[in-house]
């Protein structure tokens, strides 16, 4: 793996999770894909106004900087997220990126609240006083996030709380700093670059589009009441797709789909992040062909129906870090939620994360006929699994996949 680190006193689970007896979880991730930061290391104030954006939708960013590993520069966070299906309580993420031109490498350690929850900030609000508690986010004043950023997780006070997850993420972090190496030839591999988004070509007529599950080189497009099918030309449009990187649509206040801007005449596309900055809104461009159902049809193989159901799975996975779980469904469902779907989520239960598919409505045949869900552990062998299931569900809905899409949902609690 690109980054080996210190594992003492931790348990292998599996060949890239260990855990601590305390509970806390370090994982070790590689991702064979452009980075999907917002700005680059060298623009530390965008940086961190963007991610205090896309954290505070789930939690909240309580702080990143950038620091050397091993001599390499990489982002570190740490972000605070509730406790999902739980009243009280939170969960810290401590998260090393070092990112290249096209790949990246993450190691993070999760730690929870266990037990009784908020004693740290009961006793330092009590102290500072619930008048100075509360404070703008430092990174962006404007956010008002799903958790606050408050005085109690700065840094001075972890020597008072040491057993508290924030204090533990820290502590660990700063041994990570000082101990970690990095794999030579990862090291070398050019650095990340943001790209300037293209400009808009003079005459061109942009109409907003909702993607499908994308399927090997293809996606469908829902634009207005029609469906229409493309090939995709280069990978930017896969590399965004389901990892809430790119501009959304709403289909009511709650479900949201990802969506870009084409001009149907030409296939030119532009894909705007999610996130703008300063008011600024940024974009990438594509090129997409168009071409008929049949026409994609005819080279899609059974494998590559598979994957784009595993993919799926994974987008699950992606979701659960930002606090929302996904709806499978025909891509012309453009209200509220109806049948046919699945839900797909990954979410706590009884001490473990399980990944989690729920029919709607029950497959009447096939190896799930009559039941409502499937569940189990979630690994990274299990959530690409549940997208597979989702897919063996929905058959029975004789959708052909590129007329499936994705909807987003805040998951509760």
């Amino acid at each position: 793996m690109p980054i080996s680190f210190d594992t003492t006193g931790f348990h292998r689970l599996d060949q890239n999770t260990w855990q601590h007896p305390s509970g806390d979880q370090a994982e070790l991730t590689y991702y064979g894909l452009v980075p999907d930061l917002p700005a680059g290391l060298d623009d530390l104030p965008k940086l961190r106004h963007d991610l205090a954006l896309v954290h505070g939708e789930s939690g909240c960013l309580v702080e990143a900087h950038v620091v050397q590993l091993d001599g390499v520069p990489a982002l570190l966070r740490i972000v605070k997220v509730p406790l999902p299906n739980q009243p009280n309580g939170q969960a810290f993420i401590c998260s090393f990126t070092v990112p290249k031109a096209n790949c990246s490498a993450v190691l993070q350690l999760g730690a929870l609240e266990r037990g009784m929850t908020g004693a740290r900030e009961a006793v330092l609000a009590a102290e500072i006083g619930f008048g100075n508690w509360v404070r703008p986010h430092p990174y962006a004043p404007e956010l008002e996030g799903r958790l606050p950023f408050h005085a109690g997780d700065d840094p001075r006070y972890d020597a008072r709380f040491p057993d508290h997850p924030l204090s533990r993420v820290r502590a660990w972090a700063h041994h990570v700093v000082r101990t970690a190496r990095l794999d030579p030839q990862f090291a070398a591999l050019p650095p990340f670059q943001v790209q300037a988004p293209p400009p808009v070509a003079p005459g061109q007529t942009l109409v907003t589009a909702l993607p499908s599950l994308p399927v090997k080189d293809f996606v469908g497009l829902q634009i207005g009441e029609e469906t229409t099918y493309w090939r995709m030309t280069d990978p930017k449009l896969g590399e965004m797709l389901g990892r809430g990187l790119m501009g959304r649509s709403p289909l009511t206040d709650t479900r949201f789909r990802d969506m870009l801007l084409i001009d149907v005449a030409t296939g030119e596309a532009m894909i705007p992040d999610r996130f703008t900055t300063d008011g600024n809104m940024t974009a990438h461009g594509t090129h997409l062909v168009q071409v008929s159902l049949s026409q994609a049809d005819a080279e899609l193989s059974d494998d590559d129906v598979v994957d784009a159901f595993k993919w799926a799975g994974r987008m699950c996975g992606e979701a659960a870090g930002r606090g929302e779980h996904l709806s499978l469904e025909p891509i012309q469902h453009q209200g509220e939620q109806a049948d046919p779907h699945v839900l797909l989520a990954v979410r706590p239960h009884e001490g473990q994360r399980v990944v989690i598919a729920q029919f709607s409505p029950p497959p009447a045949g096939g190896p799930f006929a009559g039941s409502p869900s499937r569940s189990a552990p979630a690994t990274a062998e299990s959530v690409e699994g549940i997208g597979v299931i989702a897919g063996m569900a929905a058959n029975e809905w004789r959708s052909h996949p590129l007329r499936l899409a994705i909807t987003y949902r805040r998951s509760t609690g």
